[in-house]
């Protein structure tokens, strides 16, 4: 669970956020009295039925005291107690040896950040978390709000968790589709612009719309391919493509692409035989998407990498920049909604890149980040026989 408190910019944390909480747990007997405590308090009650989001009460280790129905998919409310929330949420970082909240990507969690804030401060605190499920295909994006409650005597935190997936996500998807046309239809616009000043030859500006023409078709499909993927009713359709195809259409679009200009790009070609089966439109997006992330993170004059490593079984296209990317941004990479940049509409290149490559691909999306190496993303495909 990722994310920042509203009320708290991520570059001075308050103390109780600087670093990991304890990761101790109140004993069992302590933990009965207090879940007995909780669910004979009327306002608690109340609450439980009243509120129309996922709610939780936790003690003061962070467990589940108390939770209502909104707060479970698979498992009864009774079954979440004594858990963290990452736990009864099914977070990745809650995998870690001592579970939710004490995973090096919890730094970052915007709902641990609002709980200890809320426990610090003794105020409500809002923030925005994003979790990724064990499964790696589901992410949530969540409105959390975290207030503090005296309960016989003792202090505890109600958590609501609103999720607000579908919003984001439908204005996320709006906001880059949008970019992206406008880029294009701009390009356009300056062609026929070239051509009524008498700035350029018909054949050139011919060329040029052509090309401007099929990458504004390509947007429109592209965006209709991830809402899909997004509902989870994309059809993928596979046919034997050779790697180097698919290495020289990446190549061509990114070329063409903003982040380009005053970078390099460095192409080597597999040979020929070297093919997969896979959705041809599909693994090009997945590519570009490495190339564009790679040459945004690469200063003026720097050279970005696009080659393959073929062996009996599986082909693995390759992106490397060299550039490094922090240890906090790492655990958050493939997160969606999670951006390096603070621009409205970001944060959905690699997201997508682990839904498509993976989930509709059959693929495997990863990456390594050193300072010996830079940054090198790969996208590993079975071989075509």
């Amino acid at each position: 669970m990722t994310g920042r408190p509203s009320a708290y910019p991520e570059h001075n944390p308050p103390s109780a956020l600087a670093k990991l909480p304890d990761s101790g747990r109140a004993t069992p007997d302590a933990l009965v009295a207090q879940i007995q405590a909780v669910s004979q308090s009327p306002v608690v009650s109340a609450l439980l039925e009243a509120v129309d989001a996922m709610l939780l009460v936790l003690n003061a280790e962070r467990q589940i005291v108390a939770a209502n129905d909104r707060a479970t998919v698979a498992k009864p409310p009774d079954a979440l107690l004594g858990e963290r929330p990452g736990e009864a949420l099914s977070c990745v970082n809650a995998r870690a040896p001592a579970g939710c909240g004490t995973a090096p990507a919890c730094l970052q969690c915007g709902a641990l950040r609002a709980i200890l804030a809320s426990h610090e401060r003794g105020l409500p605190v809002d923030s925005e978390c994003l979790l990724r499920t064990e499964t790696g295909a589901t992410a949530l994006e969540l409105h959390v709000r975290a207030t503090p409650i005296t309960i016989a005597g003792h202090p505890f935190t109600v958590v609501s968790l609103r999720d607000v997936s579908a919003e984001k996500r439908r204005d996320q998807l709006e906001q880059i589709f949008l970019h992206d046309v406008m880029n294009t239809l701009g390009g356009l616009q300056g062609s026929v612009a070239l051509l009524r000043a008498g700035l350029a030859d018909a054949r050139t500006v011919a060329a040029r719309v052509e090309r401007l023409s099929a990458q504004l078709e390509r947007e429109f499909r592209d965006h209709r391919a991830l809402v899909d993927a997004e509902r989870g009713t994309l059809v993928p359709d596979p046919e034997r493509v050779g790697a180097a195809e698919l290495l020289a259409a990446a190549e061509l679009v990114l070329s063409a692409h903003g982040s380009a200009r005053d970078r390099r790009l460095s192409v080597e070609l597999p040979r020929p035989d070297v093919a997969v089966q896979t959705d041809v439109a599909l693994a090009r997006r997945v590519l570009v998407n490495m190339g564009a992330n790679a040459l945004e993170a690469t200063p003026a004059g720097g050279t970005v990498q696009l080659a393959c490593d073929a062996s009996s079984g599986a082909v693995a296209f390759r992106v490397e920049n060299p550039g490094v990317i922090s240890e906090p941004v790492q655990a958050r990479i493939f997160q969606r909604s999670f951006s390096t940049k603070a621009s409205r509409g970001r944060g959905l290149g690699t997201w997508s890149m682990k839904l498509l490559g993976e989930r509709y691909l059959g693929g495997e999306v990863a990456f390594t980040s050193t300072a010996e190496r830079g940054t090198v993303f790969t996208f590993t495909l079975p071989r075509a026989g």
